[in-house]
């Protein structure tokens, strides 16, 4: 019998440490997307957001404009391995007119930086009709 107990109380140390570190990682990665959403959020990122709609549609946010509104899908935010971080912008909120975006911080100066990203064959469709 004390053969058996010291197998289930060697196993039971075994699961808390397991559960403990697992839960270690999950809180650690719950920070980490936490704090990618909150620079996804700030002013300085929804500037360049806008710089972005404002270079695909020159009349972007006004009622001339293709691009009259934008929201970000923060479901979408992840971290991208090379750096930065990716996201989706929905346009006029509509589920297929789409812009993705990367945010890099600039090393020199600190500030965001929208690096790079593309747009769904529905929003390029829209905005040739356009004429932009």
């Amino acid at each position: 019998m004390t053969k058996r107990k010291f197998i289930v109380i060697g196993v039971g140390i075994v699961l808390v440490i397991i559960l403990g570190i697992g839960g270690k990682v999950y809180m650690d990665n719950k920070r980490f997307n936490d704090e990618m959403v909150n620079v996804v959020k700030n002013g300085q990122a929804k500037r360049e957001i806008e710089i972005g709609l404002k270079n695909l549609d020159s009349k972007a946010l006004t009622p001339e404009g293709i691009i009259k509104s934008y929201e970000i899908d923060y479901e979408s935010i992840e971290h991208n391995p090379m750096g930065g971080i990716m996201f989706d912008v929905i346009i006029n909120d509509d589920e297929k007119l789409r812009v993705y975006n990367l945010l890099n911080k600039n090393t020199e100066d600190g500030t965001l930086e929208n690096s790079g990203g593309g747009n769904t064959a529905e929003l390029e469709e829209l905005l040739k009709k356009g004429g932009n």
